[in-house]
């Protein structure tokens, strides 16, 4: 064994990139935390995702001595990998900029790795954006949703935000049913008047705002609101038909392990909205699916994933 070769786990998002560095034994060594990586947000497309990507790989790698040419290995799951052609795409970029050996997939991927003991099932994901994949025992790959509004994607953060704004302004301006959005919007961001409502459309750009307009969500469906749980019910809906057409698509058989992942998943949604995914599942295909909140890092996965790939004993 090459005493100075490394290995490297990723798990890129929307709004942070979760980074490991593992020694040749395979031990986790060091970690960082960056900002966001998708392709699709960053200035320079795949160019620049890698840019940004090397920039703090090099970064973590200097802090304990090593070079990009002593990574024998790394698997990084990225948002915005959606297809096949980009996952390649943003992989010849890593190499162009000098990391040599690596495989890039969907970040959806990580959880199925993370939440799953023998890696075979599924994760659906639901975090600023939704996406549901899975892998069989012959490694073979589905991903459906996470392209957004060209997938029908409903259920992430980014989505339930607008939701949120829509539906106090179509209350307003268009006589639509009141919601109990509409007080608690005005109260949280001190809105008075319908005026003051329409300015108030430039705080959804800020992240935080966003977290909180999410959490004034779900506050609402836990307390009945007919318009949240309308929502609600839609996206339950869109999850279970994700996770049913990645399980045919794989050829799975029952009894089909689920992990939802994400920080709607995992730390905003009530028990109730997991309640209807399981409802939405079982009205389709019966006792055919089990599911769990996955409460280990996507990056966990890729962790185990490059163990795997390159049958290092540690952890494994």
């Amino acid at each position: 064994m090459d005493e100075k070769c490394c290995y490297l786990a990723v798990d890129g998002g929307n709004s942070k990139t979760e980074y490991r560095l593992l020694n040749a034994s395979g031990a986790v060594i060091a970690a960082h935390r960056g900002g966001a990586s998708n392709h699709e947000t960053l200035p320079g497309g795949f160019v620049g995702a890698a840019d940004v990507l090397i920039d703090a790989i090099e970064g973590l790698l200097d802090t304990q001595g090593y070079a990009l040419s002593d990574v024998a290995d790394a698997v990084l799951g990225l948002a915005g990998a959606d297809y096949d052609e980009q996952a390649l795409a943003l992989q010849q970029s890593l190499y162009d900029k000098g990391l040599k050996h690596s495989f890039v997939c969907n970040d959806g991927y990580l959880g199925v790795m993370a939440g799953i003991e023998n890696g075979v099932g599924i994760c659906y994901s639901a975090g600023s954006g939704v996406t549901c994949t899975g892998m069989n025992a012959e490694g073979e790959r589905v991903q459906f949703g996470g392209i957004g509004v060209l997938s029908g994607d409903v259920g992430g953060g980014f989505d339930i935000a607008a939701f949120v704004y829509r539906s106090v302004y179509q209350h307003l301006f268009f006589g639509k049913a009141y919601t109990a959005l509409k007080d608690a919007y005005f109260t949280l961001f001190d809105v008075r008047t319908p005026e003051a409502f329409l300015a108030s459309a430039a705080h959804l750009q800020n992240e935080e705002a966003a977290r909180m307009l999410i959490g004034l969500f779900f506050t609402a469906v836990e307390t009945g609101d007919e318009v949240a749980l309308r929502y609600t019910a839609l996206a339950a809906s869109h999850a279970a038909d994700c996770i049913v057409a990645v399980s045919d698509a794989l050829g799975l058989k029952p009894t089909v392990p689920v992990a939802l992942s994400g920080s709607i998943m995992t730390a905003v949604a009530p028990p109730a909205y997991r309640r209807m995914i399981e409802y939405e599942l079982y009205r389709r295909k019966g006792k055919y699916f089990v599911l769990r909140v996955n409460d280990r890092p996507p990056v966990d996965g890729a962790v185990r994933w490059v163990r795997q790939r390159n049958q290092l004993a540690f952890g494994i």
